[in-house]
């Protein structure tokens, strides 16, 4: 957030500064208020282009491997009157596909790497056991055990949607390698 109000202090100030050499070259002295009303303008829109375009410039840095699978819903303020007219997404959900991971007990059971951002909050990665079968998943904590069969003994399984971009990431992305300490593997 420092960084973006120096953002917009400096083009205030850049505006500012082309805008009265812009009244100096017609020979004029620029009239009152249009200094502070350029500063204020600039800065107004530098915040909602920094504010809207988030998401967007985000997901455009994600590796390949980084598919979004959720978004928060749009959000939109009478403070900030421009998300009324383009309203921005401050949240989403992704799966690192890179991460995926078989069950060999049960291969209808995918272990991967969900990652939750949200604008101005730490970054959460979970691991996740989603259920391809079922349509449903459940966080992969420490408290999970594996049974003789290498199966997770998992209480609290949450229903998601069939036709969920979750479910259709997981399930459907290319599985390498092998986890030993969750009991999945590739093969």
């Amino acid at each position: 957030m420092l960084l973006t109000f120096i953002g917009a202090i400096v083009l205030a100030i850049g505006c500012v500064g082309v805008v009265s050499l812009a009244f100096r070259a017609m020979g004029r002295k620029a009239p009152k208020g249009v200094l502070p009303l350029t500063a204020g303008v600039a800065m107004i829109a530098f915040i909602a282009y920094i504010e809207n375009s988030w998401y967007s410039r985000i997901v455009a840095d994600l590796p390949e491997t980084h598919v979004v699978v959720a978004t928060g819903e749009p959000f939109s303020n009478f403070i900030q009157p421009w998300t009324l007219i383009f309203p921005r997404i401050n949240r989403f959900m992704l799966v690192d596909t890179a991460t995926v991971r078989v069950n060999q007990a049960d291969p209808s059971l995918r272990l991967a790497e969900v990652i939750l951002v949200q604008r101005y909050a730490r970054t959460i990665v979970t691991r996740q056991v989603i259920d391809c079968e079922n349509a449903r998943r459940a966080d992969m904590t420490d408290e999970i055990t594996l049974d003789d069969a290498g199966l997770p003994q998992i209480e609290d399984w949450q229903d998601i949607p069939a036709d969920g971009d979750l479910l259709g990431t997981v399930c459907n992305a290319p599985v390498t390698g092998a986890d030993d300490n969750t009991g999945t593997d590739a093969s």
